[in-house]
């Protein structure tokens, strides 16, 4: 057994950024049958948290000698090493590496600065997180590993998300795969652009999914029309290519949009969607003027339109067919009169409902 001297060496030698799979996940080993929690220790907070810390897995890092880790409660860790000495490059791996589960039918909440803690690998068998972090995200998932969450945070324990090892470990496969293939594509943006259509932040989509389909569109001119010979002149003009790649002020987003529709490289609906989103976009920067939800909801679909119309592997329907919408007035096609509201007094509002009593000890 190795004292704590020896461990606390080996965990300060082992540094790691973490950020957890949002809703709460547990990923479990292809063996095991998913943790069951009793009610009755997520009340008492008297659950095993080693079971959660617990790593399950390893995956390969691009360029780095190093693997990063899972952990069976969703927790992703990367070393600190030199391919991520900052938080930054952090957000911007643990961004594409959401967006690969995010494109094969498996949905993770974007995440910031905010949402990244501070870990270390612990005894060569757990992550264990050294700081909270900055986001409810966060904050959730390191004192449910704590156990020093309240009973509104630990009921998560009650009804996880289950994906197994070998699952998971496909999805990235497949996710990097369909990423490879739109190699200008800044995950961070599609990623956030669908976290904020989840929660209706509908200005926040249009911001957001904007920058990703310009992405979207330049690839398919700078790889798909301008390497097709058929559009372009027998005798090559000098500098026209360069031109039409380089010249973003000539060959604008919208003449681009034009360009492909004539060409047959995107469709009528299409291109009737994103000149929509266009003017409302610039209506939002220069007058802001809020975006309708049915915008976003057109710019989200058309994304995805896009998206499937380069890389048919990708599978991002599944977000236009669930129901985000919980107000339960909408369910029960109820509306609020607020006549309560209408009749509040102008002031003593405390006293008016338990007289004047109540505050009599705070005016003396």
């Amino acid at each position: 057994m190795k004292n704590n001297y020896q461990i606390f060496i080996n965990s300060r030698n082992n540094p790691c950024w973490v950020a957890f799979l949002h809703p709460f996940t547990f990923v479990v080993p292809d063996d095991e049958k998913p943790w069951e929690v009793k009610l009755e220790d997520i009340n008492n907070i008297s659950y095993s948290n080693g079971n959660l810390i617990r790593i399950v897995t390893k995956f390969d890092i691009e360029k780095s000698d190093l693997p990063g880790l899972i952990c069976y409660d969703g927790a992703l860790a990367i070393p600190k090493n030199k391919n991520f000495k900052t938080k930054e490059s952090a957000l911007n791996y643990f961004s594409i590496f959401f967006t690969k589960l995010l494109l094969t039918d498996f949905y993770v909440e974007g995440i910031d600065h905010k949402d990244i803690v501070n870990g270390n690998l612990n005894e060569n068998w757990s992550i264990w997180q050294t700081d909270l972090g900055n986001s409810s995200i966060s904050q959730t998932h390191s004192k449910i590993r704590m156990l020093v969450a309240s009973n509104m945070d630990t009921i998560q324990l009650s009804n996880p998300r289950i994906i197994y090892v070998q699952e998971i470990l496909n999805k990235i496969e497949l996710g990097g795969k369909i990423l490879q293939q739109i190699p200008n594509l800044n995950a961070k943006f599609l990623l956030r652009g669908i976290t904020e259509f989840r929660y209706k932040n509908w200005d926040l989509v249009l911001s957001n999914l904007w920058i990703t389909v310009e992405q979207l569109i330049d690839y398919i001119w700078n790889n798909k029309f301008l390497l097709n010979n058929d559009n372009h002149p027998d005798v090559e003009i000098p500098n026209r290519k360069k031109s039409m790649k380089e010249d973003s002020r000539t060959w604008s987003a919208s003449i681009k949009q034009e360009i492909l529709f004539q060409s047959k490289l995107i469709d009528e609906e299409t291109l009737f969607y994103l000149s929509k989103a266009r003017k409302i976009r610039n209506k939002l920067v220069h007058e802001g003027i809020a975006v309708e939800e049915q915008i976003a909801k057109d710019i989200l679909k058309t994304t995805i339109k896009i998206i499937k119309s380069i890389v048919s592997d990708s599978d991002l329907d599944y977000l236009l067919e669930k129901d985000l919408d919980n107000n339960i007035y909408r369910k029960a096609n109820f509306t609020p009169d607020f006549d309560c509201w209408k009749n509040l007094p102008d002031k003593n509002f405390v006293e008016n409902v338990f007289g004047q009593d109540i505050t009599k000890k705070a005016k003396n």
